[in-house]
């Protein structure tokens, strides 16, 4: 009986999580008008308010309402003290409370994933080491092991739960974040959320690489973005459609490669997992446009998150016993896929502005087309036996013979 009940725990607590967070999203909205409120998000943001809505419009423009209310929430030096003190009005015990009283004491931190299990994720602590096994479905079904987060996690005792992720940076990055997470322990807490963003900033700024990246050395990232869809089947309909109309190629029954402007940078890779649609790519200087083109395209879509991927073991054998293998086999395909659409016509920094197919008519050109798909031919071992004969097919097409 004992183990029924704690099992039945995390479930209640994660109900009571919910309708707090409901409440807590209200009261933040209709306090943006306070003078206070708005103080306040000038220092967040750096940026001067004159009235609430201009603090709206600024949110919505930036999308930055996740970030922003819990910070105004829980981290904010108001009068009076935090804006969430006045939801404990009417929550003298229970659940409710109990999460209350965690969401304000809980504090920004970085986590990264050290464990995924079948009803939890264990999330390390950098600074000290502690582990956290957080119960929510959603997080086990995104994370990938060794990923960072900037996040807000909250320990009931014998239960922790997720509140918030505000940044997801990749392992690369781990020592930069160490250093970051220990510096500010003792910050204000009105501080440290913002401190420990501008530091993910600064390490995934740090690894990016130009777009189309073929050398062997730097790291190699890949940025996810995602959505979920209001009405799957409608956006799978729609994604046929397209197919149709040669904006994308088919890959799967559910995975999609971005053939035409239209619906995003040319190469991207869309996939459909639930209510969720996953849209890929390689180049940091695509993924604005990406998300701008699938929202304005495909009506239904809500934004969730970015996630980003090291995919340093692409390249590198040694570090690939860290992955599950079917996880890094996927995104090679992707990246793959991605380097691959539209490749032979389309012309590249790297190639002086010209096209493979004009590049390969002098020896110099040729021998610089030739590097890149070795280097891609490496990934494509980790993709599967088929990539390697489209290469082989590619290289044939672009040399005429």
């Amino acid at each position: 009986m004992h183990q029924a009940v704690t099992a039945f725990r995390p479930f209640l607590l994660r109900r009571a999580h919910l309708r707090v967070l409901v409440a807590a999203v209200d009261l933040a909205q209709e306090s943006l008008g306070e003078p206070s409120v708005r103080a306040a998000a000038s220092r967040f943001f750096g940026h001067r308010f004159r009235d609430e809505p201009s603090l709206e419009a600024y949110l919505a423009e930036r999308d930055a309402h996740s970030q922003f209310f819990p910070w105004l929430l829980w981290d904010a030096e108001l009068p009076g003290g935090p804006l969430g003190e006045r939801l404990r009005k009417g929550r003298p015990s229970g659940p409710e409370r109990e999460v209350l009283d965690a969401l304000l004491t809980a504090r920004a931190d970085v986590f990264q994933v050290a464990g995924l299990g079948p009803k939890s994720t264990v999330l390390e602590r950098v600074a000290d080491g502690s582990c956290h096994a957080v119960s929510e479905p959603v997080l086990q079904a995104v994370a990938a092991r060794g990923e960072l987060f900037v996040a807000r996690v909250l320990d009931c005792g014998d239960c922790c739960l997720l509140d918030a992720v505000h940044a997801s940076v990749p392992a690369a990055a781990r020592r930069a974040l160490v250093r970051a997470a220990r510096r500010q322990a003792q910050a204000r807490p009105e501080a440290r959320l913002t401190l420990l963003l501008a530091a993910s900033r600064r390490a995934v700024e740090r690894m990016a690489l130009p777009e189309l990246p073929w050398q062997d050395s730097g790291a190699l990232l890949r940025t996810t973005l995602v959505f979920t869809a209001k009405d799957p089947g409608a956006l799978l309909v729609t994604l046929k459609a397209a197919v149709k109309a040669g904006r994308l190629e088919v890959q799967s029954p559910r995975r999609f490669v971005v053939s035409a402007e239209e619906l995003g940078p040319v190469g991207a890779v869309l996939r459909v997992s639930g209510d969720r649609l996953y849209a890929a790519t390689s180049s940091s200087a695509k993924t604005h446009a990406l998300r701008k083109s699938l929202e304005l395209k495909l009506p239904g879509l809500a934004y969730c998150c970015t996630l980003y991927r090291d995919l340093d073991a692409l390249l590198d054998p040694r570090l690939r016993d860290r992955w599950a293998a079917g996880e890094l086999r996927s995104i090679a395909q992707d990246w793959v896929d991605e380097c691959l659409a539209t490749f032979q016509d389309t012309a590249h920094d790297w190639l002086g502005g010209v096209t493979p197919r004009e590049a390969v008519r002098t020896p110099t050109g040729r021998l610089q087309v030739r590097a890149w798909l070795r280097a891609v031919e490496r990934v494509s071992e980790v993709a599967g036996p088929g990539y390697g004969a489209a290469l082989q097919s590619l290289w044939r097409d672009l040399c005429g013979t």
